[in-house]
């Protein structure tokens, strides 16, 4: 990836001439495309619909399209053959997260790209083949009768840029998008907490931790304060929220007691759950799992509704 971090990072050089943005205009990419239907026309103001790809001629191969890169979507992708079907994928991540081990990239136990598989790795067709396509997009709506997907790109924190609608049409559709975390209702959740469902949430987790951590053994902060900024409450005691906890408890352990030493006492863990924790799991392993977390001194579990 060092060629691509070269490709991305312009030295600032002193120079009276202002650069301009690389992609003012990203209809050459569409029109660059032998699959892309060729009518868009040249304005100053591109305009923020593209006619993307069309339908498949006959003698070509038929169309999948795959909207969404998670558990179902990547499976399905791995087993499908290239040979038959061209392959698009619709996603707004590029890749696969595996889930089970993204507790252990917020405290630094794994590294963040132990738990990421990229999509062109996961079915390489997508990086070779001439009809196979990865796009960084969300859909935004299906036409059953046109057999077309509406998609909108993804272009979070680039200036250069403002999102586009295109049209993908195909001749088979696998709908593998998920869920999204569920609030329950509860006021204040989505501006004042963090999930963890995605790589840059558990990359928020860390770098909140940590920074929490330094700022309370900075002179001027009191005692409160620094109990309430070193106070971590996880909300759901299923397998993701009992797995975090876990591994927070193992972090104090292992590294704040000794990194941390002057604020180790004032870190805390509670686990808020409504009814018992890992509910859907043997009542053995609840119990065993309520035991581990309770002999900790760090950790306390609460068992009732926000």
């Amino acid at each position: 990836m060092a060629w691509f971090m070269n490709l991305v990072r312009f030295p600032t050089l002193k120079s009276s001439i202002k650069p301009k943005p690389i992609l003012k205009n990203p209809t050459f990419l569409f029109n660059s495309l032998s699959h892309y239907s060729a009518d868009a026309t040249h304005h100053q103001n591109p305009p923020t619909q593209y006619s993307g790809l069309g339908p498949t001629a006959s003698g070509e191969k038929p169309r999948v399209v795959v909207l969404g890169s998670g558990w179902a979507g990547s499976r399905f992708m791995k087993d499908i053959d290239a040979n038959l079907y061209d392959v698009v994928c619709v996603s707004p991540r590029n890749h696969m997260v595996f889930t089970p081990l993204l507790a252990s990239t917020c405290v630094g136990t794994l590294e963040f790209r132990s738990v990421a598989e990229p999509v062109g790795r996961i079915q390489p067709a997508i990086s070779k083949e001439p009809g196979s396509y990865f796009f960084l997009a969300k859909c935004t709506g299906i036409d059953a009768d046109k057999h077309a997907v509406n998609c909108e790109t993804i272009a979070d924190g680039l200036d250069t840029l403002e999102p586009w609608n295109f049209k993908i049409s195909y001749d088979k559709l696998v709908i593998a998008l998920g869920a999204e975390a569920s609030t329950f209702g509860i006021q204040g959740v989505k501006e004042h907490a963090f999930f963890l469902r995605e790589v840059h949430h558990a990359q928020e987790i860390r770098r909140k931790l940590l920074l929490n951590l330094m700022l309370s053994d900075v002179p001027g902060i009191s005692e409160d304060e620094k109990s309430r900024m070193l106070h971590c409450v996880v909300v759901g005691g299923g397998p993701t929220g009992v797995e975090f906890s876990g591994e927070l408890s193992d972090f104090i352990m292992k590294d704040v007691c000794q990194r941390y030493a002057h604020v180790k006492d004032y870190i805390h863990v509670t686990l808020i759950e409504a009814n018992d924790i890992l509910s859907s799991f043997d009542d053995r392993l609840r119990q065993y799992a309520t035991r581990q977390l309770i002999k900790v001194r760090y950790v306390s579990l609460m068992l009732e509704n926000l």
